[in-house]
């Protein structure tokens, strides 16, 4: 009786496991993507000097993510990634009087497109139309608080464009 209930819960254990054969605690990336470089980003927004910002973003991201590494120069990388920064929106939410005629919050939000192409081919592996938002407080003058406000919101729209990016499904 023993016996038999100790193979049961073994072939439970097994069954159980083989369920989960395949399966990766780390994502996936593109077949034959290893390294990438990112491509100097166009801004088509009316908003000056982001580009530097989001470049900065975008390769923390990669190299935080960790599932393909940044190569320094083009001839050095499986792939290339291209932004191209399409809208950028500055609204208030949130104001001081019942009027709301003073606003003291804003949402900043930057919406950008971006591309994953092969190296060798410039066949494009993947694509990405997402967006990145910031909320901050107004400050004693709205050019200040744009500024400070603008790494959180290109850090999440490079969050949300490497995955895009790199998950394949």
């Amino acid at each position: 009786m023993k016996r038999s209930s100790y193979l049961f819960a073994g072939a439970c254990v097994a069954l159980t496991l083989s369920g989960c054969m395949g399966y990766r605690l780390s994502g996936t990336h593109p077949a034959g993507i290893e390294r990438v470089t990112v491509s100097p980003i166009i801004n088509r927004t009316g908003e000056p000097a982001m580009e530097l910002q989001m470049t900065h973003a975008l390769r923390d991201r990669i190299q935080f993510d960790g599932r393909i590494k940044l190569a320094d120069r083009p001839d050095l990388a499986d792939g290339i990634i291209e932004v191209t920064l399409t809208q950028y929106d500055l609204v208030p939410c949130a104001y001081s009087d019942e009027k709301r005629t003073t606003p003291r919050l804003y949402r900043m939000r930057i919406t950008a497109h971006a591309e994953l192409k092969r190296a060798e081919t410039d066949q494009v592996i993947a694509r990405s139309e997402t967006y990145g938002e910031a909320t901050f407080p107004f400050q004693s003058d709205l050019t200040s608080a744009k500024r400070d406000a603008l790494p959180d919101a290109v850090a999440e729209l490079a969050t949300y464009m490497v995955d895009d990016l790199l998950e394949q499904w």
